[in-house]
């Protein structure tokens, strides 16, 4: 009896052992891919945006300007035709106004890797890309946009839901969930209201994070009038597995 005692408590000493090992490791892991990723974003937002070959595996399918007295906004939708996820995707916009004059462009350096790249867009996706932050120089009345090569990603894409979104007066809220393993920095949720098919406001809240398995609540301010119109909100992954 005394034997099998020892040796069970040696077997749960050791596998209590293993267990912390394994927590370490992880956390290790993931402190490593944080600091990865944060230096990645800091390269990304120090050089301006130049796109010298466009994508042939993500297009552009739809652009939309919506203003409001917040603002501007540019809504790019583009859908990777391809059979490869992509990380990195640059997204290039010109802003115009009525005469066709250029009042906005993303392409300078400073901005937020959010706002001139999708951080991550899996195999035959389709979402919406928002640049909420349009400073014009006129009146904005169309966007036009083109979109660079990414890097390819192999393995699986994290899958991430948007739950309980809904508008409450001119902002919408809701939660993001993670459903991987892998936590995510930089999550963009993007969000359009539309009014009979048009968009008629866009806005976006990026979280700094977004831990494994956890629910991050989340809230977006429009720019243009969301009310009575049908909300679309969207959280593609920002960092791959």
């Amino acid at each position: 009896m005394r034997l099998a005692a020892l040796a069970l408590v040696t077997l749960t000493l050791t596998t209590a052992c293993e267990s912390n090992q394994e927590r370490s490791a992880k956390l290790e892991k993931a402190a490593k891919q944080h600091e990865g990723e944060a230096a990645r974003h800091r390269a990304l937002a120090q050089r301006a945006l130049t796109i010298t070959r466009e994508s042939t595996k993500v297009k552009v399918t739809a652009t939309a300007i919506v203003h409001g007295s917040e603002g501007a906004a540019a809504v790019v939708s583009l859908r990777n035709i391809s059979g490869t996820p992509l990380r990195d995707v640059p997204v290039q916009i010109t802003v115009r106004d009525a005469r066709g004059a250029s009042v906005y462009t993303n392409a300078v350096a400073g901005l937020s890797p959010t706002l001139a790249s999708v951080a991550l867009i899996p195999a035959h996706a389709a979402l919406t890309w928002i640049d909420d932050q349009v400073q014009a120089t006129g009146t904005p009345a169309s966007v036009s946009a083109k979109v660079g090569e990414g890097t390819a990603v192999s393995g699986a894409i994290p899958q991430l839901s948007v739950a309980g979104a809904h508008l409450s007066e001119a902002h919408a809220e809701g939660s993001l969930v993670n459903h991987s393993a892998v936590g995510q920095q930089e999550v963009v949720v993007d969000a359009v209201a539309r009014r009979g098919g048009t968009i008629v406001a866009a806005g976006r809240a990026v979280l700094a994070s977004a831990p494994a398995g956890t629910s991050t609540p989340f809230q977006i301010f429009f720019v243009g009038d969301p009310s009575g119109a049908q909300l679309e909100v969207s959280a593609p992954a920002s960092t791959p597995g």
